[in-house]
């Protein structure tokens, strides 16, 4: 199991005909990743960011540290290597 640290602004959600899907660059490599494959800690920092973008609401309590670094953990096992040209939704 290859597990390695993405920085959360770099990954872009994007709904796809197969399922939601993450997209992320790592080592100069993009890949793609299946939504639900994603740690919960990635979709902490995503309700967040769509609070503060667009004013969504949601009914949990959020507990993030901004303190520490944005990073997810993320199975690389469980992602797809893509072209850089993999067009997004």
């Amino acid at each position: 199991m290859a597990v390695v640290d993405v920085e959360f602004r770099m990954c872009q959600y994007n709904s796809a005909p197969d399922g939601d899907e993450v997209i992320f660059p790592y080592n100069g490599k993009w890949y793609r990743i299946k939504a639900e494959d994603m740690p919960s800690e990635y979709f902490k920092y995503r309700m967040l960011k769509l609070w503060l973008d667009n004013g969504q609401c949601f009914d949990i309590v959020l507990d993030v540290d901004l303190s520490k670094p944005c990073t997810i953990k993320v199975d690389l096992d469980k992602a797809e290597e893509i072209p850089e040209s993999y067009p997004l939704g």
